[in-house]
């Protein structure tokens, strides 16, 4: 990780963790999903589900096993970020940094027959960082941020803002001809899922980037800036928790929250549940897993005493 950057005076500012939460979508399996939150600045990772068995790397899953590498650069990375500026730069070198030992550690692994494109991992992930002042953020995929400040400003940001659709639109094709409830067990499902993941992070047409094994991933990250007045509250979520906002539109982006300030995030978890619950087949909702792995991480952001 890279540790030189301008120091700078951050006395006046406090990125405080209220809640984090991460729910497993299966219990039976792993949990593909990671989370942190450490000095100035917090994250979520979503590591993109394995679409074949046995798993390459040492973990249960590849998914789970990219998540952890990611997780584990951030960690280390913010152990220095209360003595620098938290810049673009700064966060898309550790992007770039995380990526490359990534690449180095999986080429260790012994290589199952068939290696092929879609097997190689990949994950969402959302950075948030204290930048004089504002908060800054870097994205990768489909997580979410959801903020609101002291005047009742609410912002949504991070992802693509159609991702939602997309998947259901692709979830209500693919059940059309396989059993929707059962669609990750289906050979053509697999096969079209495996097309499109093959594209992850290619300039072919379709293609679209997330944090993977290619380092050039920390150039595409999407940055942007949050102007908000202190005090405020931002949720970070994986696409598994911002689908009470997207997909199921429980809430919006101020609604949600003020949810988990007022009733917390094992609350939230159990509300995304039962609408899963009530919907298992996919027929109002059509999505590939009944429920997916979801992760919140809950921050307040206000001026130092």
């Amino acid at each position: 990780m890279r540790c030189g950057s301008r120091l700078t005076d951050l006395s006046g500012l406090m990125l405080t963790l209220i809640e984090a939460i991460s729910l497993a979508g299966d219990r039976k399996k792993q949990n593909d999903d990671a989370h942190g939150a450490l000095g100035r600045c917090a994250w979520v990772i979503d590591g993109a589900t394995d679409l074949g068995e046995p798993p390459i790397s040492s973990a249960a899953s590849d998914a789970a096993w990219l998540a952890g590498e990611l997780n584990f650069a951030l960690h280390e990375a913010a152990t220095v970020y209360d003595h620098v500026t938290i810049d673009e730069e700064y966060i898309r070198e550790t992007l770039r940094a995380a990526s490359e030992f990534a690449r180095e550690d999986f080429s260790g692994f012994p290589v199952v027959p068939l290696h092929s494109p879609w097997r190689s991992p990949t994950a969402s992930a959302l950075i948030i960082g204290e930048d004089e002042g504002d908060i800054i953020g870097l994205d990768l995929g489909d997580c979410r941020c959801f903020a609101l400040d002291a005047d009742g400003a609410a912002h949504a940001i991070g992802g693509p803002q159609n991702a939602a659709n997309d998947e259901e639109r692709a979830a209500a094709q693919a059940g059309k001809t396989a059993d929707p409830a059962a669609l990750l067990r289906d050979a053509g499902t697999l096969d079209r899922l495996r097309a499109k993941r093959a594209l992850h992070n290619t300039e072919e047409p379709g293609g679209y980037w997330v944090f993977g094994l290619q380092p050039e991933c920390a150039d595409h990250a999407r940055y942007w800036q949050l102007p908000l007045k202190r005090p405020a509250h931002i949720l970070l979520c994986t696409d598994g928790l911002s689908a009470l906002v997207d997909r199921y539109h429980a809430y919006d982006a101020a609604g949600i929250v003020r949810a988990a300030l007022d009733k917390g995030l094992h609350e939230l978890g159990r509300e995304l549940r039962d609408i899963e619950a009530a919907d298992a087949g996919g027929a109002k909702h059509p999505r590939f897993k009944p429920s997916d792995d979801a992760t919140g991480v809950l921050l307040r952001l206000t001026e130092a005493d």
